[in-house]
């Protein structure tokens, strides 16, 4: 038997150790030892077994990964990341696809709501101070089904801790957010209710694919974000809410970016074929989502006290 030193992605808890340790112990080998922090895994083993293990650990959501001496979150490794998927790298093909289906949903959304503003102006009081909320509805639209599409490429790469830190992360900020428009404008009850729905709805969709923990953990985050979402904008009416409201949505495109990262670094790049969406879906999509939001905000109940 020889001594071997394996890189994984999803590394990171006591419960993936056992894993690992199971997955050798079933083929005869032995790990000697695992580091969570660098990732690194030390096997003894005949060298003949080497690949079937790395491909049962790939099977449990553990892929292998090039050993380098960067430690984790070096921020060079990051900026080239994100600078890769701007120049369309081979390696970031499904990042830089999904950004060019958002710049063209984002493009259609304003157009299109340029030529409903033409005709709806004089139609509904106090048009122009929705605006702020419709325009952030639609980056927020597009940026939650980026970010659906993006997690769906990696469902088969879910380790347990990764599966819940997404489904949870992603849940969370939908449903803070769209909790937080909807409350803007329509208040407490409106607004929590809305950002449950998607929250839990997102959260629990991307969660499922790690198991029922994941789900779990959706629910939650989306059934907590939801209201304390509605409930921001509630104590903010008087206090400069539009601002803070684009600043929090500045902090959860660098929190789903982040997490877009983690997932590059921990399950390697997502296959092209993993794709479940095109340009027209992905648009059509976006468009939806906008219009249920601000039909919600302009025709939904609303509270005795509102922004708008």
């Amino acid at each position: 038997m020889q001594e071997y030193k394996i890189g994984l992605n999803g590394l990171n808890c006591a419960s993936c150790e056992k894993i690992v340790s199971r997955v050798a112990a079933a083929n005869n080998a032995q790990v000697k030892e695992i580091d969570e922090h660098t990732g690194y895994v030390t096997i003894v083993c005949e060298e003949n077994v080497l690949d079937t293990l790395k491909k049962q650990f790939a099977e449990k959501g553990f892929v292998e990964r090039k050993i380098d001496d960067t430690e984790r979150g070096d921020l060079g490794r990051v900026l080239n990341y994100f600078s890769s998927i701007i120049s369309g790298a081979e390696g970031v093909i499904v990042e830089s696809t999904l950004l060019n289906f958002s710049l063209a949903s984002i493009a259609a959304i304003v157009l299109l709501g340029t030529i409903i503003t033409f005709f709806a102006v004089g139609l509904i009081e106090n048009y122009y101070s929705y605006v702020p909320f419709f325009f952030l509805t639609a980056l927020f639209s597009v940026m939650a089904v980026f970010s659906y599409s993006h997690m769906r490429c990696y469902k088969n790469s879910m380790s347990c801790s990764v599966g819940m830190m997404v489904g949870m992360t992603v849940g969370m900020i939908s449903g803070f957010m769209a909790g937080a428009l909807i409350g803007a404008t329509n208040g407490m009850f409106a607004g929590s209710v809305v950002g449950m729905l998607l929250g839990i709805g997102i959260g629990v969709s991307l969660g499922r694919h790690c198991g029922i923990m994941g789900a779990m953990e959706g629910i939650m985050a989306g059934f907590m974000a939801g209201i304390m979402g509605a409930m921001t904008s509630v104590m903010l009416f008087t206090d400069n809410l539009v601002i803070f409201l684009y600043i929090i949505f500045g902090i959860c495109i660098v929190v789903l970016a982040g997490l877009s990262y983690m997932m590059y670094r921990e399950a390697g790049s997502a296959l092209r074929e993993n794709l479940k969406t095109n340009m027209p879906n992905f648009v059509i999509a976006s468009i939806i989502l906008s219009a249920v939001l601000i039909a919600i905000m302009l025709f939904g109940p609303k509270a005795a006290l509102v922004y708008v």
